[in-house]
């Protein structure tokens, strides 16, 4: 039979718990009180936040099917869902600063927007002056290859083309507070297996390969940041 969208998140979920929490200490000196985490899927990210003392937690996410299991998932009464389901529709910023956001987040989703300068501009109008935006996004094109393909990614993206991005999306309006690359072991196993077996599947193998060697990984770049990774780690601040 084959794996539903949700099933393989569901499962991601479960495997990847060890990366998220990595994902997430990437952030965790920017958090506000407020959180929105566009493009929240299950809601991976609820229990760290939660545990982080935020105030309030909006998730925002297009797929239906997610959507319910995210209400089924989570019962804290700090935590909700936005009426919004896209990142692109204005209507966002109006929730956002309902809420009184300050800290948007999103982690691996800009790649799968087509206008993702609109996604990230909804995000920075929607925070409180003052207010930061973490971003993980995929990193360096020459990476791209089946998995992208495979994940529904539209692009991957480098320092330069991401500054770029956050020029259009926010202007003037926008500071990047830091930017640097992240996981950079991962990235030769996203190479061989994208771009040269060409894979057409992610196995439960690459999540037990990559909860192994993760405690090392995390470790080492905590005291060197290394010149590339799998991904890009971004924090704006809206001025």
């Amino acid at each position: 039979m084959t794996e539903t969208h949700s099933e393989f998140y569901e499962r991601w979920s479960a495997a990847a718990r060890p990366y998220f929490a990595w994902q997430f200490a990437q952030f965790k000196p920017y958090l506000g009180r407020r959180v929105a985490d566009v493009g929240c899927a299950l809601g991976s990210f609820v229990p760290h936040f939660l545990d982080a003392g935020v105030e309030s937690y909006l998730g925002v996410e297009p797929d239906a099917d997610l959507r319910a299991r995210f209400s089924a998932r989570h019962r804290d009464p700090r935590v909700g869902l936005s009426r919004t389901v896209d990142a692109t529709d204005p209507n966002l910023v109006d929730e956002l600063r309902a809420a009184r956001t300050d800290f948007a987040f999103s982690v691996n989703v800009l790649e799968h927007i087509r206008r993702d300068d609109l996604a990230l501009k909804h995000m920075i109008e929607g925070v409180e002056p003052g207010g930061r935006i973490g971003l993980l996004v995929p990193a360096h094109p020459f990476l791209y290859g089946s998995l992208d393909a495979l994940d529904g990614h539209f692009r991957r993206y480098t320092k330069a083309s991401l500054r770029e991005l956050v020029l259009r999306a926010g202007g003037a309006k926008t500071e990047i507070l830091d930017l640097y690359h992240f996981n950079a072991l991962a990235s030769f196993g996203w190479f061989l297996k994208g771009r040269v077996l060409r894979a057409q599947t992610q196995t439960d193998d690459n999540y037990a390969l990559m909860n192994a060697v993760l405690p090392f990984v995390s470790r080492a770049e905590r005291w060197v940041r290394p010149p590339f990774g799998l991904s890009l780690v971004a924090v704006l601040r809206r001025r």
